[in-house]
């Protein structure tokens, strides 16, 4: 009697703990093992040795997975097969790194494995991906003082390298060193308020209503990066209709951009990329500036309704369309995947022009503007309509 009551106890805990869970359809033992042994074989699916020692050794591919009993890193599930050709795998496993013709919205790895400016050198490709030969692991543009986590970018030897999630990542808890941990439960976390379709509403995301933002974990935050709005669409495709994209959160340039920050006030996808590019975002004499003549291409000011920008991606339509190779930020984001454009109030961010992971393209960019006009695309005009 008393092992069918702890049985019945423990069915209601777990049913009650996954239930809401993003993971769903899929066993335990597809991402973790409790003892590393299955029919006399191991169940790890990476068995790249651990190499170095102290400091050095917990930011080794590999290493902290244990500690969290996962089977695989964030590469290994990810990025299983860099060279293959599909991009999803298993239905629901977007790969970073691939060679399929389509893409996924934030970019595709593959193209750094050639070129360093094509891309961010993520740590965890071994010798496909390692420092950037022009920047070392130094990200351009760095200030400290508008990186929120507790213990800053770190770059200098491999470990300094720039990582998936953490403390020198972008996903997860920039508080936490440890990638895995940077992690935890994100995948878990029951994150429908994010999803078109599912249960996104504007009002859960805080903007323009008043109402509380629910983004006090990264499992809630867009695309698990920690604190940041947005709408996501289901199939991470990035080429796709104009109507069926993902939507960033986006703000006016002001008094947001001071010179430090907390998580709190950071919630636009330009906000996160100024963690780690500060110089590039904020004002004064070494900043964007905050008008014409600017010394940097501006980011968070609305596209105005003047002049060749008041033709926006209008293909001869009188309208404003949603552009996939120009897109806009949105200061309130719409309910559903949305193919128009309101002038004067969406505003321009960093992903107008780059991807976040990289691109076939010089600088991570959208389109090949560094052999334009003699080939290329000048996706520029887009926005800047006259000067094509």
């Amino acid at each position: 009697m008393l092992m069918v009551v702890c049985v019945a106890i423990l069915t209601v805990l777990v049913l009650s703990e996954f239930t809401y869970a993003k993971v769903s359809g899929s066993t335990c033992s597809n991402c973790h093992t409790m003892h590393n042994s299955q029919n006399a074989s191991r169940m790890r699916l990476d068995d790249t040795p651990i190499t170095g020692s102290g400091s050095g050794e917990c930011l080794d591919c590999h290493a902290e997975t244990r500690a969290v009993l996962l089977r695989l890193d964030c590469l290994g599930c990810h990025a299983q097969d860099p060279g293959g050709g599909t991009n999803i795998i298993n239905s629901n496993w977007p790969q970073i790194a691939h060679n399929a013709p389509t893409y996924l919205s934030g970019g595709n790895y593959r193209y750094v494995f050639t070129d360093d400016t094509y891309g961010h050198n993520v740590h965890g490709f071994g010798s496909l991906i390692g420092t950037d030969s022009n920047l070392g692991n130094n990200p351009p543009g760095y200030n400290s003082n508008y990186d929120p986590s507790t213990g800053k970018y770190q770059p200098g030897n491999t470990a300094g390298q720039v990582m998936c999630a953490g403390q020198n990542g972008c996903h997860g808890n920039r508080n936490q060193l440890i990638p895995y941990l940077a992690m935890k439960g994100t995948h878990h976390a029951d994150d429908s308020i994010l999803k078109f379709g599912v249960g996104f509403t504007e009002t859960g995301q805080g903007g323009g209503t008043g109402s509380t933002s629910d983004f006090t974990t990264a499992g809630k935050s867009y695309r698990f990066l920690y604190n940041v709005h947005g709408g996501e669409d289901s199939d991470w495709q990035a080429t796709e209709g104009s109507s069926d994209h993902n939507e960033y959160k986006g703000s006016v340039y002001g008094s947001s951009h001071a010179l430090s920050q907390t998580w709190n006030s950071i919630d636009t996808i330009s906000e996160l990329c100024a963690e780690c590019h500060g110089y590039f975002h904020l004002g004064g004499s070494s900043g964007i500036g905050s008008s014409s003549p600017w010394l940097r291409h501006p980011t968070d000011i609305v596209i105005p309704n003047t002049g060749e920008y008041a033709q926006y991606n209008t293909p001869n339509t009188g309208t404003s369309q949603y552009s996939l190779i120009a897109p806009l930020a949105r200061q309130n984001i719409p309910n559903s995947s949305s193919g128009s454009v309101t002038l004067n109030s969406d505003v321009v961010m960093c992903l107008s022009c780059h991807r976040a992971h990289a691109s076939p393209y010089y600088k991570i960019m959208r389109w090949d503007y560094k052999n334009w006009p003699a080939s290329g695309t000048n996706g520029c005009s887009v926005c800047h309509t006259s000067k094509n």
